[in-house]
């Protein structure tokens, strides 16, 4: 009986080829808790917009989460792109960054698209065909996807600025802070916004790299002394965040009267503070995550955390059709009672989802490389890379 749900378990969760690996522990402990904090947003969001009366708690549970979840991805992707591109080539990384992120990108959002125009009595999503237009240049209209398009952009951009015009290191902090600040400028599209936005986490992974991969400085962030220190700074930014909920820059709205240098100064500063709280807390979620490794009974994270793009990929369907069947079958309006489940089936149901989907050969789903760029690919691999 063991063995037969032991089988079970690793047919629809590949739990053993998760823990088995030679992959970092606390990076995917890092994922897990970060996919895990956007699903939460994601679910406590959708039942806002369908009408819930939502407590407080969960408002600010909500709001805790929310700074810094998506920079941190950009933060752990940023740490392996110089790896990738040493031991792929330009070409063959640009490919491999295409299959994996622009192609389920656009895949997904014109399959999420079309659910929702057939469901769109059941889900919050403003159907118009003008979205399948949105995917390749507005992204942010076209519901959560937008964090793919983003991260493909920003490690495009890094690769042919890092191999085409030699741009190194420290450089590409200094291209991510002029970009951030040039996010007021640039808030009439949300794929210039994200890119601005999210460049200087990337870099910020890139140039932290080989100190936090360097596994002589592991005792260093596994400290509980590190923690001491950073607790406090967490929870004070936190608070004031709590408190500025105006900062966020992917809200920004012109002013009445236009652009104004009042204006631009109070976005500027409002930008600055908001990059320092974020900081905090990626820095207080590796602490975490480097703890955490020592301790396997929290090992389902780690699983959790593999699984993290093909969640991030299908948790808004699932999450919508267990509020549409408590809302129109159950008759439960109770977000306490909905918002857990909705968060427990929509990780595990992507999950199995996932397994169940490459068991059946239709990883097409999730990756794909289109043979027309191929040449393109293969021409651009001849191209010398240099460290």
């Amino acid at each position: 009986m063991n063995k037969t749900l032991s089988s079970l378990y690793d047919y629809f969760f590949n739990y053993r080829s998760v823990l088995s690996g030679r992959r970092l522990k606390w990076i995917d402990y890092a994922k897990g808790i970060t996919i895990f904090l956007v699903v939460y947003h994601h679910a406590f969001v959708g039942l806002q917009t369908a009408g819930l009366q939502v407590n407080s708690w969960l408002i600010n549970i909500n709001m805790a989460v929310y700074s810094f979840r998506v920079p941190l991805f950009f933060i752990l992707s940023g740490l392996f792109i110089q790896q990738g591109v040493s031991k792929r080539g330009i070409g063959s990384y640009i490919g491999y960054r295409s299959r994996i992120l622009l192609y389920p990108y656009i895949l997904w959002a014109f399959l999420q698209i079309s659910i929702a125009y057939f469901a769109k009595a059941y889900v919050n999503f403003p159907w118009k065909w003008q979205s399948y237009l949105y995917v390749f240049y507005e992204p942010k209209s076209t519901g959560q996807l937008w964090y793919l398009l983003a991260l493909y952009n920003a490690s495009v951009i890094y690769v042919l600025l890092h191999t085409k015009l030699k741009v190194r290191g420290i450089w590409h902090l200094v291209i991510g802070v002029i970009l951030y600040l040039l996010v007021p400028f640039v808030i009439f599209n949300s794929m210039l916004q994200e890119l601005c936005i999210n460049y200087v986490y990337l870099a910020i992974g890139t140039v932290i790299s080989k100190f936090v991969l360097n596994k002589e400085n592991e005792r260093f962030f596994s400290s509980y002394k590190l923690l001491l220190i950073i607790i406090p700074l967490f929870v004070i930014s936190q608070y004031y965040w709590m408190r500025h909920e105006g900062m966020d820059p992917y809200f920004i709205q012109y002013a009445d009267n236009g652009i104004t240098l009042s204006w631009i100064l109070d976005k500027e500063v409002n930008l600055i503070l908001y990059f320092g709280i974020v900081v905090v807390g990626c820095a207080f979620t590796i602490n975490i995550c480097y703890i955490l490794q020592k301790y396997s009974p929290f090992s389902f994270l780690r699983v959790i955390g593999y699984h993290s793009l093909y969640i991030y990929l299908m948790h808004i369907v699932f999450e919508a059709s267990v509020r549409a069947v408590f809302l129109h079958v159950f008759n439960c309006y109770n977000a306490f009672i909905v918002l857990p489940f909705q968060i427990i089936i929509s990780v595990i149901g992507s999950i199995m989802a996932y397994n169940l989907l490459l068991h059946l050969n239709m990883k097409f789903l999730f990756e794909y490389q289109p043979v027309y760029f191929k040449p393109i690919f293969q021409k651009l691999s001849t191209t010398k890379v240099y460290e």
